[in-house]
Parts: structure tokens; sequence; C-alpha cells
């Protein structure tokens, strides 16, 4: 019987329902790993169990985030590498793999197994690849949490448990990769991007002068340029102006005003040039987009 101050896991057998929603969760657990203490432990299905010696492939995803400790891990694709507190190691269907903690010092871990087609399309699109799947994420409660919400609702079981645990891993994943972004800019960067898009969203209808904004943030105008479409893929000009097609959206949706009056109130040139660039953003002009959302609401 497994000492649950130590441990605990379940597996999740998905049904029809589950398999649809995109992705679902097949298994959850902790496990705290004193020195010298056999590594893994006994219990878990055949075919996830495995020793160092053979290592093991699965065929779904999985998340091991490591809480305490140190440990190791090795795959064809990365080779052996040290594992440190706030890595997470990220599972691929059909690749050898094997983890253990440091024999003297052991570990704490939280995990989730998954499948489903957001996370092949996550990989297929770069954003977790075998190459790359030792995540040095940093430890934060935004990972966390998440497990922690995972592990009472396959606990618990409320109706609806099992989308709400796959929502939990998406948020997971979001969470690691983002705390990976941010180690790797530096919070210094970080904190200076968050204050650019401040700026930038203060008035919709004016664009700041990019010097003022480099100046602000201490930062050369092509460094500020530079760093910005780094860390957000866009320019300081595609930004602003995506916040104000958002802006002219919701006012498409909830407000009276016409046309040419959103155009005017957001600064564009003429009611021409924001449909225009409007078409562009959402693929319909602005008037038959408005008609259209009307007619889904009613």
């Amino acid at each position: 019987m497994p000492n649950r101050l130590k441990e605990y896991f379940r597996y999740l057998p998905p049904g029809p329902q589950e398999r649809q929603w995109g992705l679902y969760v097949t298994g959850a657990g902790y496990q705290l790993t004193d020195p010298e203490e056999h590594y893994p432990p006994p219990g878990h299905p055949i075919t996830h169990n495995f020793s160092w010696d053979r290592g093991r492939v699965l065929d779904q995803y999985g998340i091991v985030y490591l809480v305490q400790g140190e440990g190791e891990f090795d795959s064809k694709q990365t080779g052996l590498c040290h594992l440190n507190v706030g890595d997470a190691i990220i599972i691929f269907p059909g690749f050898w793999h094997r983890y253990r903690p440091v024999k003297k010092i052991g570990w704490k871990e939280y995990w989730v197994l998954f499948q489903g087609e957001d996370a092949e399309r996550m990989q297929q699109r770069g954003f977790i690849t075998p190459e790359k799947p030792i995540l040095r994420a940093g430890l934060a409660d935004t990972i966390i949490d998440p497990f922690l919400h995972i592990l009472d609702g396959i606990r618990a079981e409320p109706v609806g448990f099992q989308q709400m645990i796959a929502a939990s891993t998406m948020q997971i994943i979001a969470a690691t990769l983002g705390a990976v972004r941010k180690q790797e800019m530096g919070s210094h960067i970080f904190e200076k991007i968050k204050q650019a898009k401040a700026l930038l969203e203060q008035d919709l209808r004016e664009l700041p002068l990019m010097e003022n904004i480099a100046e602000e943030l201490q930062m050369s105008r092509a460094q500020f340029f530079r760093v910005f479409r780094k860390h957000t893929g866009l320019t300081p000009y595609q930004y602003h102006l995506e916040l104000k097609l958002n802006r002219a959206r919701q006012m498409l949706c909830d407000s009276e005003f016409s046309v040419e009056q959103i155009a005017r109130i957001l600064g564009f040139k003429n009611v021409c040039h924001f449909s225009k660039l409007f078409k562009n953003k959402v693929g319909m002009a602005p008037t038959p987009w408005r008609m259209n959302r009307h007619i889904q609401d009613s």
C-alpha cells in the first residue's frame, strides 16, 4: 500500500468524450524519493514502470516537475543531463528515455501523463520538442498549483473533472514555457517589455514616439525594437495596431458608433484606411463583420 505522505498516483482510462476534448489526462501523481531509496517505486503498470538499465518508451506525453532534490535524465536525443530543482521534463510518445534522482540526495516530483490533438499540435509547431525535453523553468507556484488541482481533481472526481484536469495540464505547459522564456530573457528585460506594453496601451489613438519609450526604458531605439520584437513577435508599431483593431472589434460589438466614428475615435487616417486594415486582420470589412456578429448573437 503506498504511503500517501510520500507518494500518490492514479491512472485514468479515457472514454470517448475525453478523447474528443483535444487534450486528456491519462495519469498523474507525485513521488518523494529519500536518499538511497530505490527508484522508481513499485506499483505502477508494467507499461509505465522502468529501470535505469532499460529505460522506457511511452505511447503518450508527460511532464515531470522537480520540486526538491537533484536528478539526471537521459535520452537518445539529449544524452545524459543533470536535473535541478525547478526543471521540468517533457516526455514524448515513441521516444526512449530514463530519469532518476541522485541517489545520495533524492528528490520530489510531480507528474502528469496526457494525450490528444492539442499535445500533438504543440509538438508539430515546435512549442515542445524531443530535442529539448528539459525546460529550466525554476520553482514557481504557477506551475505547482495546477499539479495540485489535478491531484485534487482525480481524488474527488467532481462532475467534469476530466475536462478540469485537462485545462490544468494546459496551464502547466503554458506556465512552464512562460517561466523558461522569462529565465532566458532575464527578469530585467521582462519588466522592460511589460513597461513598454503599458506605454503602448496608454493611448490607442496616438502612437507614442518610439524614441520617448526607448528613452524611458533606458535603451537605444534600435535595441528597444530588437528586444520588443524578439519577445513579442511584433514590432511596437504592429503591437499598437493590434490593440487598436482589437478595440475596434469590441466597439463594433458593444457600441452604436458608426464605422466612420470608430475610425475617428481610434485615430485612423480615414474610414477607408481603417476598413482595409480591419479586413486584412479579420478577413471581413467592419460593416459586414458587425452584421454577422449581431446575427450570431441574436
